[in-house]
């Protein structure tokens, strides 16, 4: 299967899943600076399992236990506040609409995407980027490695037959994805996402470019490049995406320097955000 013969299958195929409407419709009334609350919690309460579930979320210890307990989705916007309930129904919703998954393990690939989406978040805010960049990072990371679910749902059999082939302490999933189809999960999903979901720029280029490398003489980092060190510092926490083994890469001074961390700042930073990870298996759960 060549890279064009994949192309034209994303183009042509259709029974891609679209972004959910309920996703759309919440965006534009955060993204609205006239909306109310209310209005938000009306929004959610249209969807009941969505709604159920981040109620229950708001009362799980990773967002909120140990407080008086929320039982309705008003207290729960005001809980959780309006962009954490943006990304937890993201990370609700797609969990939901990829989910038979042939060639890998469905529950390790979205705890690593949302542990590459929670770090990512908590360290945008010690790091120097633009506002969107900051507004779009838990997205960035939950959506970085989505092409390697859309090579699955493109070409089911190659790509399950290709996950079979790899051994461990191969090179890494992109390369060994480009030698075999000529196309790698970060360029597939990011062409997808923009083909078919009305998100923002700043997502599409931090899926396509997280595994490129930045450049060394800018200080100033972008956020592919903080979704691509949050990704391997994940990894090197245990929590992988299932597919092969990747590498271990020890934390250099040189990323610290490039985050403006201390290696122990960076090392809490890291315990803190992924300790209460256990507590997302409720996002996994219908």
């Amino acid at each position: 299967m060549t890279k064009d013969e994949i192309l034209k299958i994303l183009a042509e195929k259709g029974d891609l899943p679209p972004l959910p409407e309920i996703l759309m419709k919440l965006q534009n009334l955060i993204n609205d600076p006239d909306s109310e609350l209310e209005e938000i919690a009306r929004l959610i309460e249209t969807e009941p399992v969505l709604s159920g579930r981040l109620i229950k979320l708001s009362n799980s210890v990773l967002y909120g236990g140990g407080r008086e307990k929320t039982d309705d989705i008003s207290s729960t916007v005001m809980r959780l506040g309006v962009k954490m309930i943006l990304d937890l129904a993201y990370t609700l919703q797609l969990t939901n609409m990829f989910n038979q998954f042939k060639s890998f393990d469905q529950y390790k690939f979205w705890m690593h995407s949302m542990a590459v989406a929670c770090l990512t978040q908590a360290l945008s805010q010690k790091v120097d980027l633009s506002p969107e960049e900051k507004m779009e990072s838990y997205v960035c990371g939950l959506m970085h490695d989505l092409g390697i679910v859309v090579f699955e749902y493109l070409i089911p059999d190659e790509y399950s037959a290709f996950v079979k082939s790899i051994g461990p302490d191969e090179a890494s999933l992109e390369s060994l994805e480009l030698e075999e189809f000529g196309i790698g999960h970060p360029e597939l999903g990011a062409r997808f996402i923009r083909h078919y979901w009305p998100v923002s720029p700043v997502v599409i280029k931090a899926v396509k470019n997280h595994y490129v490398a930045g450049d060394e003489n800018d200080t100033r980092l972008n956020i592919a490049e903080l979704v691509g060190i949050v990704d391997q510092l994940v990894v090197n926490e245990g929590i992988t995406h299932g597919i092969g083994t990747p590498p271990e890469i020890p934390l250099s001074d040189e990323v610290c320097e490039k985050l403006g961390l201390f290696p122990d700042e960076l090392e809490d930073i890291i315990e803190t955000t992924l300790e209460g990870l256990d507590s997302t298996e409720l996002l996994m759960k219908a």
